[in-house]
């Protein structure tokens, strides 16, 4: 059944069993509904699942995922998160017949869960498959795990638009990091870190520079330009990254992919993180240090309001 769904720092917590509680803007809903989940090609109700323990995800995080936002009518830039979600297929040689069933898929849990007319991610997972444990992959074909589910949230944007804090410390994920793989250790321990010391994110530095986020990427304003990290193995290309250099460079924006050395964070004027669920949030300060006059700055505003723009003019 789905969890109590209760406003949390700008992000979706749920607590509980046995219905949906829906506050805010929306008003109250009260009903009850049997949530309903995707796995291995079936609609079924998510607390008849079970994962094979000898599943390979279970056993080795041996699998990739994607996060989809559902805005109310569409899903925002589905193309780009297929093609993310094919590239990390590939880069780790799993094959799924049913990849390209997933927009329909994702619509499809939309409607099942009554979540048309509320802010929803779609989250799906593809593993190896169930074999007996062995680090070499099994020997004969094995069907992969699928697995999706689709949960409403709060995006919280009164709390976005102020800015958050971050930490910053050492990257000490593994080296491919454009792989959206479930292997996240790294980035839970140090996100947690980060809400422990009352921040929302924490930021990566590797080899003297900064890379990207526990779950975002990061920019930067600095000589008037925005930095980000250009795409490599050291970060992960994110959909909300793309649209928004787009919408920089449309808008006369100077954008360098570059990475910025930590020793220049003394000389930036404004930062920001984006992410699925986030979209772009400004950071007002790292390691308790104001970014800028630790308050959202202009380069950021305007973003925000030609994303929220772009998004406005794709609605039905």
């Amino acid at each position: 059944m789905i969890g109590f769904l209760t406003p949390f720092r700008g992000w979706a917590r749920f607590s509980g069993t046995g219905g949906i509680s829906l506050q805010g803007g929306w008003g109250v809903r009260t009903s009850y509904i049997m949530e309903t989940a995707f796995f291995n090609g079936k609609f079924l109700p998510k607390n008849e699942i079970r994962i094979d323990p000898d599943d390979r995800g279970f056993l080795f995080a041996d699998g990739v995922y994607e996060v989809v936002r559902w805005y109310e009518g569409f899903f925002f830039d589905m193309e780009s998160h297929m093609a993310r979600l094919k590239r990390s297929m590939r880069e780790i040689r799993l094959e799924w017949p049913e990849a390209d069933t997933f927009p329909a898929t994702a619509l499809e849990l939309v409607n099942r869960n009554n979540l048309n007319n509320i802010p929803t991610l779609v989250y799906l997972q593809v593993t190896r498959g169930v074999a007996k444990r062995s680090h070499a992959f099994p020997s004969s074909p094995i069907p992969p795990t699928g697995y999706a589910f689709a949960r409403g949230f709060r995006p919280e944007k009164e709390l976005i638009s102020k800015g958050i804090q971050t930490i910053l410390r050492n990257d000490n994920r593994w080296i491919r990091c454009d792989i959206k793989s479930v292997s996240l250790l790294p980035n839970i321990l140090s996100f947690q870190e980060a809400r422990e010391s009352g921040a929302l994110e924490c930021i990566f530095m590797k080899d003297g520079n900064i890379t990207e986020c526990a779950h975002s990427n990061v920019f930067f304003v600095i000589d008037d330009t925005l930095v980000t990290h250009h795409e490599c193995e050291k970060i992960l290309s994110g959909i909300s990254r793309k649209n928004i250099l787009k919408l920089a460079r449309e808008n006369g924006i100077l954008v360098r992919e570059e990475p910025l050395p930590v020793a220049r964070l003394g000389e930036i004027t404004e930062a920001f993180v984006t992410n699925t669920s986030f979209e772009i949030a400004p950071v007002i300060s790292i390691d308790g240090k104001p970014v800028g006059n630790g308050a959202p700055g202009p380069v950021t505003i305007l973003l925000r309001e030609k994303f929220d723009a772009a998004v406005r003019s794709l609605k039905p």
